[in-house]
């Protein structure tokens, strides 16, 4: 299919959209059939998508998934969950919420629901946060989100909350179909003080084309804390383009930890403002391009107030035949005196073959701020790999220990060790296919 069926594709499916009797959807969610039908498909013209593969997004008209009764069940929860058994747990497949294989909770300080539950029961905090981020900056994919919004899971934290255990979001791609759109739509609040974690994962239980469109809002209010890490594993046909959007609230901390090793292309990006002064984001990401793999890493991070620091620290491995995009910026607006931002890229290429674009970059509009960002592409070290093979360890086993200690300064800030672990595991996994395959 050409470029103009495609867009008037997905131009279509906007229109076809029917809207809910109720105010959110009349405003915000027609604004985005709107957007979608002046928006663009991406394309290299556009600084942000100059270098990003476009073909494997573009080359498929994805159609919407249908919810798939009865194909996803207790015992495949039971072998992908990374987190005890007891703890909350929420599970999307292909996008749809499936409150009865969740584990929802049974007090009022922590509230999952479906977004379209919350909307048509007229909640104000979800119809006041729900697009507030996401609808100015979009690019097409994501109104069309938006404009298409299923089920989607609301989930809200209460002022004051500590939890002990994380919470799990269980994103799993199953279908006897192909060529199918999942859209995932994450609304998180997490209130004043509160102290929680999420840890979510994205697998593919059939090997079938796909495009997983995901937006993702978290809004962090005064005094929260919150630990994000995310692992998308998903099937090598899979299409991934995640979006994530924070708003941190006075004093507030996120730190997230995603991880990409799944995938035939992948996207991430990152959108980060300050509603408050204080407030500190740790960004950390690792990905893995295997043979014609493809990951991107965008990061959008806004210093609008002052007082408020950001660090940034992302790793990628290149083998075979693959690319990587790294394109992160930082903003510092006049007002945000007192910034303290830093933003660091680096990679490690297995083979000539392997493709790393990375544009890290500032833009300072105030004088009293510390800010630095910086940049490595190298291969192996030659001395350190003759250390370790003049103490009668094998090559592809040399190998694997340099790269696993260039990852797990990473890998090892997700704060979850059955996640760490199973990163890990997928790490070891795919570098030994590659020595294998001469990648």
């Amino acid at each position: 299919m050409n470029t103009p069926d495609i867009l008037h594709h997905y131009r279509q499916l906007a229109a076809d959209q029917t809207t809910m009797a109720h105010d959110w959807h009349n405003r915000r969610q027609l604004h985005a059939v709107m957007q979608v039908q002046e928006l663009p498909l991406p394309e290299r013209g556009q600084e942000s998508w100059r270098y990003t593969p476009l073909p494997p997004l573009l080359d498929t008209a994805f159609q919407p998934a249908a919810l798939e009764q009865d194909l996803l069940f207790a015992d495949d929860i039971e072998q992908l969950r990374l987190t005890p058994a007891a703890s909350l747990r929420i599970v999307l497949h292909n996008g749809f919420f499936l409150p009865e294989l969740s584990n929802l909770p049974d007090d009022g300080s922590i509230r999952i629901e479906s977004l379209r539950s919350a909307l048509a029961n007229g909640d104000k905090t979800v119809q006041a946060h729900l697009g507030e981020l996401s609808g100015e900056q979009s690019h097409l994919f994501h109104a069309l989100n938006t404009a298409m919004l299923g089920e989607g899971v609301y989930l809200h934290i209460a002022a004051g909350a500590q939890l002990a255990q994380p919470i799990e979001v269980l994103h799993v791609s199953l279908s006897f179909a192909s060529e199918y759109l999942a859209q995932p739509r994450l609304l998180v609040v997490v209130g004043e003080g509160a102290q929680a974690s999420i840890v979510e994962q994205y697998a593919s239980l059939a090997d079938v084309l796909c495009l997983n469109n995901t937006v993702t809002e978290i809004f962090l209010h005064a005094g929260a804390n919150l630990e994000h890490s995310r692992l998308q594993n998903e099937s090598l046909r899979t299409r991934h383009l995640a979006s994530l959007y924070v708003q941190q609230a006075e004093g507030s901390h996120y730190r997230n930890t995603t991880l990409a090793f799944g995938g035939a292309w992948s996207r991430t990006e990152f959108h980060v403002r300050f509603s408050g002064t204080g407030a500190n984001c740790r960004l950390n990401g690792f990905y893995l391009a295997g043979d014609k793999q493809s990951h991107d890493m965008h990061l959008n991070v806004v210093h609008n107030l002052p007082g408020c620091s950001s660090q940034s620290h992302f790793k990628g491995i290149l083998q075979g035949h693959s690319k990587a995009v790294f394109d992160g910026n930082i903003e510092v607006k006049p007002a945000a005196q007192k910034t303290d931002a830093r933003l660091s890229n680096a990679n490690l290429l297995l083979s000539r073959d392997a493709e790393i674009d990375t544009k890290p970059r500032l833009e300072i509009y105030a004088d009293d701020v510390q800010c630095s960002h910086g940049t490595t592409v190298g291969q192996i070290d030659e001395e350190m790999l003759f250390y370790l093979r003049s103490r009668g360890i094998p090559h592809a086993q040399a190998v694997n220990m340099i790269c696993t200690g260039f990852a797990d300064e990473v890998i090892g800030t997700c704060g979850w060790e059955s996640l760490e672990n199973l990163a890990r595991e997928v790490l070891a996994r795919q570098l030994a296919a590659a020595m294998v395959a001469g990648g």
